[in-house]
């Protein structure tokens, strides 16, 4: 096992990751930069942080992540703050799987993109590249009984949707398939043209 290094650029790094550390959310991309830049230094600090700021690890891994994001990518405080802590774990994420480092000009068309994209859509904007769908998305939140949930999957799994683990695949295309479905033959029995 090594020991800690004790000189004084990494004392004053893991310092000032403390310090951030009891405030976290005051500014997520300076503790966010610290983090890393002390990380980097000295691996075991981990559990420091996870004991003073209270954060889960996962978290503190998330964070991590943001804080190699923004030095390797020199993304402001400003940027930062108006991009927010999820979209930049999504593109940090996205950046990381990369088969090549981003250029400084593709990230900025990059965070740009996240800036105006909901954190839902933006990992498939990433893919996409800075085309903009044609058609917005939107979604749908149902809060319905587990009978009622019964019926609901037993008619989307008819529409189209597979079972797969807990929960359904396809189950956006089954849905639009069910409501086409059901306008159609309203359309038939009030003798008005189907809907296409």
């Amino acid at each position: 096992m090594t020991m800690p290094q004790h000189n004084p650029d990494v004392d004053r790094l893991k310092k000032q990751a403390l310090a951030l550390a009891v405030k976290p959310t005051k500014s997520f991309h300076a503790f966010a930069r610290a983090l890393w830049a002390a990380h980097s230094q000295d691996r075991g600090f981990m559990h420091e942080v996870e004991k003073v700021a209270g954060i889960k690890r996962r978290s503190l891994f998330y964070l991590l992540n943001v804080g190699e994001f923004l030095d390797e990518y020199d993304v402001s405080e400003e940027q930062a703050e108006r991009i927010g802590w999820t979209k930049l774990q999504i593109i940090a994420r996205y950046a990381g799987n990369q088969p090549s480092r981003i250029s400084q000009r593709a990230m900025k068309g990059k965070l740009g993109l996240a800036a105006r994209t909901p954190a839902h859509a933006l990992p498939a904007a990433l893919e996409a590249g800075n085309k903009h769908p044609c058609d917005p998305l939107h979604s749908i939140l149902l809060r319905i009984s587990a009978s009622q949930y019964a019926d609901v999957e037993a008619a989307l799994i008819a529409c189209g949707a597979k079972r797969s683990g807990r929960g359904l695949v396809g189950k956006e295309a089954a849905l639009v398939n069910m409501a086409t479905s059901h306008l159609n033959w309203q359309g038939h029995k009030q003798g008005t043209k189907p809907a296409d």
